[in-house]
């Protein structure tokens, strides 16, 4: 699955050692291809699967992108279509809470 690991405090010791206890993972799925590129962002108490509507009216389709698949692939027609991002909020759907209150800010 797809993930962004979100350091808090020396970023490089995070990525040195693996990831720092204090990373925050964060899901985020991709659908599409194209050179039009839309982040979508929930609210705080929804989850990337709460796009869908939206997705599939951007897209076409409600399948994600390979994860393999390289951001921006769009098979040779350049400039058409729309990729979509998506994401799950800290602490919310398939991201990891964080362990302390003040990496919500």
């Amino acid at each position: 699955m797809p993930y962004c690991v979100v350091s808090h405090g020396d970023p490089s010791a995070g990525a040195a050692a693996g990831g720092g206890e204090d990373d925050v993972r964060i899901f985020y799925q991709r659908y599409g291809h194209g050179g039009t590129k839309v982040l979508l962002i929930i609210g705080f108490a929804g989850t990337h699967e709460s796009w869908e509507p939206q997705v599939k009216g951007l897209t076409g389709a409600v399948e994600p992108v390979d994860e393999e698949s390289p951001a921006g692939d769009n098979d040779g027609a350049a400039g058409e279509g729309v990729e979509v991002c998506c994401f799950d909020n800290r602490g919310i759907g398939r991201s990891s809470v964080p362990p302390h209150k003040s990496h919500y800010t």
